[in-house]
């Protein structure tokens, strides 16, 4: 190792350009076959064949990979690469590697010109489920409450399913470097909790490969490279791009960089949040360490699943950020409003700019005049300040938390302003609004000293040795400006541009909108957010019951949830007034079109859904589309699908009438049973819209005829959007398969009186979101109750509670946006228990008259939702 100062002239940025995804070799604990596409023979060969394969390298070479895995697995190695349709990896098969060779389990990567098996001994319990290990360590973190404490669930549940040492969330902070936000140590292991790590850790081509690959394994960090043979791909001439590939060899400096660090073997898994790399779940252990293959693939699936999670609370609290700088906005633009002077209205009153965003001080410069508030520069600095700024600001704003070392003069105020985020609030920004944070003086902990990231061996690169808590000094800084802080700024510029351009009427009558719809927004936000995880916590539910296997469970989950996100941003985009089926048909066929030409014909009147009712369309068409990918007439070169809608007059009455038609496919026989996806369908149409659906398995194609009401059009040709009634709650309820006859255990456990409590009552459920109320028919039935009827609107839920031949009622709060207050009064009269349901806050929903009524939140807990009815049968049985 050279001294400090050598290492001072290294540029860091070799290490950025180290092609680690063509290292020309693998780890030896596997091997590799490269297959010419055109033939499957293989072209390249890494690995100890002799061992796993019964062969040499020489003698495989060339050779067809049916010869060597045999034809079952070629067959489904075939199957697996035509449905690849572009760039993929999944588990491929299990196979005896013939005479000579082991059992193994494969991976198949589809992409680049090549197809890549990776191949290694088969380890641990095939019988193992990996589905279930998921589902466990999901359910073991999903009470944590706050970002931390679900961190260190994850490492916990992390380290019990794999075995490793030690394991570390490491989150990555704005400037590039990370900090370790968890972790599980065993004893004897150092800890790391806290510490920063600097951004040349993890160069950019890692990072970039930590979004393609999700998982990466070095099962001992000692190992002789296995090369690759022959070097140079015969077709291309270029070293092999292993980017997708596990058994990728890892670069010399990250092998020695674990080796300082005591590390023999290591995993990580990538915590993805809105396309970026939001951090690693990093597992560590001092000995040789391997994981088979459905272990890999049930840790896999949970870093996707966490990620979700993460984005998820993180999208959470900057929503909850946003709705209190909101109110304080409004109120300030109400100042502005009414009042002559923008200094004072912002300044002077309650709430001020610093009620908006937290600072030390901030000041308002409008036409060469400075008002200030708190602790900020004089007048004559900021004046200087703002030429200064002028020259760097982009769209309005400008944002630093380290002034005084880019504008020099400001080293003589960085006591008071050593972070600055300024706001031009004119049209030729000369008028300013700005924030100052003092000097923030703190001690960061390196994990060693961040200077000294590498050091020179002669003329080969070598990682720092020293790991030991370093701890640095940090001045003229004040604390960073926040990415939601900077949109607070951006809204507010928004703002005042807008009171200087409208009336003063007109900013009033928004005002006092925007005042009276602020608790409601709160309450709509959580309403919202649990109501998703309610849709979410049914689709794993039933499409974990319908999966063949992990792979399909994965791939038509994140389909199904894809289709969601779609359709959402989509209404988003059109500001939740509608969303027209022909947006919606397009993007669902969109993929389909790409890969063959006249495929799907779409013909129909310019319409557009409500909200609700394109939510409930799009997932037909998906799971329609899914369906004829994998077996109708999509699967078939000459096969074809028309889309077409209408309004016609059906049934007594006009109706819009959406109908698919498949033809070209293969033969048609009518399935034996309902899947998921046809109760969907059915469901859906006929519970969230109350219209119907149809489907004919005729011998020609699918067919599928929905009927929708024109109550759930938002607006066609010839209306306008403004005046349009908006929809200001959307039940994405998801129900799952519940057409098997075998009898089921239930899947929580709870007190024995309970049981009995519950065992034949009859239940009233009213519920809005098909899906939702078919879940918890399921969870009720488990239980030993009946479901006595199932209503889905106030007035069907009237006239049940009218004639009770039930035992207790389950009650949506929201019923399609009307409240469900008449069925409980009714229910009041008849003396029978029940119990609310709400996705809202319920203590601000649920009028006087109901207090101390059992209240189940949702998403549904098992334990909550049988607890509140058993706890609504003893009240109503209790002595008056």
């Amino acid at each position: 190792m050279t001294s400090p100062d050598a290492s001072e002239d290294i540029d860091l940025t070799i290490c950025d350009l180290e092609p680690i995804h063509t290292p020309g070799a693998i780890q030896p604990h596997g091997v590799l076959l490269a297959l010419d596409p055109d033939d499957m023979r293989i072209v390249q060969i890494a690995g100890d064949t002799q061992t796993l394969l019964g062969a040499p390298h020489c003698a495989l070479l060339g050779q067809s990979v049916e010869t060597r895995l045999g034809a079952v697995a070629t067959t489904r190695l075939t199957r697996i690469i035509a449905d690849a349709g572009g760039p993929s990896s999944c588990l491929a098969f299990e196979t005896e590697a013939g005479e000579g060779g082991a059992a193994l389990e494969g991976v198949v990567h589809v992409g680049g010109g090549v197809i890549l098996i990776e191949l290694e001994p088969r380890r641990g319990d095939p019988e193992r489920d990996p589905l279930g290990l998921v589902q466990t360590m999901l359910a073991a973190t999903a009470a944590a409450e706050s970002i931390e404490a679900y961190a260190e669930a994850v490492a916990r549940e992390t380290a019990q399913a794999t075995g490793f040492d030690h394991v570390m969330v490491y989150r990555f902070l704005p400037d590039g470097s990370g900090s370790v936000i968890a972790e599980t140590a065993a004893e004897g292991c150092e800890s790391y909790l806290g510490l920063r790590f600097p951004a040349s850790d993890i160069p950019q081509q890692a990072r970039k490969l930590y979004l393609t690959n999700w998982l990466r394994l070095i099962p001992d960090a000692r190992y002789t490279p296995a090369p690759i043979e022959p070097a140079l791909s015969p077709e291309t001439g270029r070293p092999l791009d292993l980017c997708h590939s596990a058994l990728r060899s890892v670069s010399p400096v990250h092998l020695r960089y674990l080796a300082n660090m005591g590390v023999r073997a290591s995993m990580s898994l990538s915590i993805v949040v809105g396309g970026r790399l939001f951090g690693l779940v990093a597992c560590h252990h001092r000995t040789p360490h391997f994981l088979d293959m459905r272990r890999r693939a049930a840790c896999e699936l949970f870093a996707r699943m966490i990620s979700f999670e993460f984005q998820s609370r993180l999208e959470a609290e900057a929503a909850k950020l946003r709705m209190r700088a909101g109110e304080v906005q409004s109120r300030l633009v109400g100042a502005m409003s009414g009042h002559a002077d923008l200094a004072g209205a912002l300044l002077e009153g309650r709430p001020s700019l610093l009620d908006l965003i937290a600072a030390d001080g901030c000041a308002v410069v409008v036409d060469g005049k400075c008002a200030t508030l708190g602790r900020a520069p004089s007048a004559e600095q900021i004046g200087a300040l703002l030429r200064w700024v002028h020259e760097r600001s982009k769209q309005g704003v400008y944002a630093t938390d380290r002034l005084p070392l880019s504008y020099a003069p400001a080293k003589a105020f960085g006591d008071v302003a050593a972070g600055v985020l300024a706001i031009a609030v004119s049209r030729e920004p000369k008028d300013y609004v700005l924030f100052f944070r003092s000097e923030l003086r703190q001690v960061v902990r390196w994990a060693g000293n961040p200077a000294e990231p590498v050091a020179t061996a002669g003329e080969t690169l070598t990682p720092r040795a020293s790991f030991e808590a370093w701890e640095e000094t940090v001045c003229l800084r004040s604390r960073a400006w926040s990415e939601d802080e900077i949109d607070v700024a951006r809204s507010l510029r928004s703002a005042i541009l807008e009171v200087f351009v409208h009336a003063l009427d007109l900013a009033v009558r928004d005002r006092q909108a925007a005042q009276a719809r602020q608790d409601f927004l709160m309450a709509e936000l959580d309403h919202r957010v649990k109501n998703t995880l309610s849709v979410i916590q049914s689709l794993v539910r039933f499409t974990a019951r319908s999966a063949a296997s992990l792979e399909d469970f994965n791939a038509t989950l994140q389909s199904r949830l894809l289709t969601m996100a779609r359709v959402q941003n989509l209404l988003t985009q059109s500001r939740w007034e509608g969303l027209s089926i022909r947006a919606i048909v397009d993007d669902e066929l969109a993929p389909f079109r790409q890969v063959k030409e006249n495929a799907c014909g779409v013909c129909g009147e310019p319409v557009a859904l409500k909200p609700k009712a394109a939510l409930a369309v799009s997932m037909a068409i998906h799971e329609l589309s899914t369906n004829a990918a994998k077996y109708g007439a999509l699967s078939a070169p000459g096969g074809r699908v028309r889309v077409d809608w209408r309004r016609r007059r059906e049934k007594g009455e006009e109706q819009l009438v959406l109908t698919w038609k498949e033809s070209g496919g293969p033969a048609v026989a009518p399935p034996t049973r309902s899947g998921f996806g046809r109760i969907l369908i059915e469901r859906t149409m006929a519970i969230d819209l109350g219209g119907d659906a149809e489907l004919d398995f005729a011998p020609g194609g699918v067919r599928c005829r929905m009927r929708i009401p024109l109550s759930q059009i938002a607006f066609a040709k010839g209306q306008e959007k403004d005046g349009q009634e908006k929809e200001g709650r959307e039940k994405e309820g998801h129900e799952g398969e519940g057409a098997e006859n075998e009898e089921r255990a239930p899947s929580v456990v709870v007190a024995e009186p309970i049981a009995r409590s519950l065992s034949h009552r009859r239940v009233l459920v009213v519920e809005d979101a098909a899906l939702v109320a078919l879940a918890v028919r399921e969870l009720l039935e488990e239980w030993g109750m009946e479901i006595a009827q199932s209503c889905a609107t106030v007035w069907d839920g009237v006239r049940a509670a009218l004639r009770p031949d039930f035992d207790v009622a389950l009650l949506d709060i929201d019923l399609d946006g009307e409240p469900v207050w008449p069925v409980a009064d009714a229910l009041v009269e008849a003396h029978v228990p029940f119990v609310f349901t709400t996705g809202f806050e319920s203590a601000m929903v649920v009028p006087p008259r109901f207090a101390g009524r059992p209240v189940a939140p949702k998403p549904y807990s098992p334990e909550e939702l049988v607890g509140a009815l058993s706890r609504a049968m003893a009240e109503e049985a209790a002595p008056r």
